[in-house]
């Protein structure tokens, strides 16, 4: 369920208060009704107590950059999270099929809180705190078909210093 809340919230926020980010890759349109292509998003937040994980009360980060890379590691379309409801989040839509990764630009003052934590689910940091990107989507015409929105999240600690 927390899937399809979160998309609806992403839908939502994109037409009310910012815009998605589209791929730039113009998509064959299918016969009948099947979906060709797909949605990629998350939610890049704070993690003030660096476990890994969006607790309650740790809200998500407004005004950073993410990028969606291909196999080939090009940057093929740039996102900025959202400032307003729902603040940090992120979406790309209208991806085809293909492997792809998600690079997180890193804010001034911050670093990458661990990834991997947390149960099925739970919004979880999924970026390798050394290349700033997470692991490859493979974006195959089955996952398309299966799911609304393919979520790969972020958490952020401060830098002290």
């Amino acid at each position: 369920m927390r899937y399809i809340s979160v998309l609806v919230a992403i839908i939502v926020s994109a037409f009310v208060f910012g815009s998605i980010a589209s791929a730039a890759v113009p998509a064959e349109p299918g016969t009948g009704y099947e979906k060709t292509i797909g949605t990629i998003g998350g939610t890049i937040f704070l993690d003030a107590d660096a476990n890994g994980i969006q607790d309650s009360g740790e809200w998500g980060m407004s005004g950073v950059a993410v990028h969606l890379l291909n196999a080939a590691g090009e940057r093929i379309a740039t996102a900025e999270t959202f400032a307003h409801a729902c603040e940090g989040l992120y979406i790309f839509s209208g991806v085809l099929p293909g492997n792809y990764t998600v690079e997180v630009v890193l804010p001034e003052g911050y670093a990458f809180t661990v990834p991997g934590q947390g149960a099925p689910g739970a919004t979880a940091s999924t970026v390798d705190a050394v290349n700033a990107t997470t692991t490859v989507i493979n974006l195959t015409e089955e996952v398309i078909e299966e799911t609304d929105l393919v979520v790969r999240d972020a958490g952020l600690v401060p830098v002290e210093g």
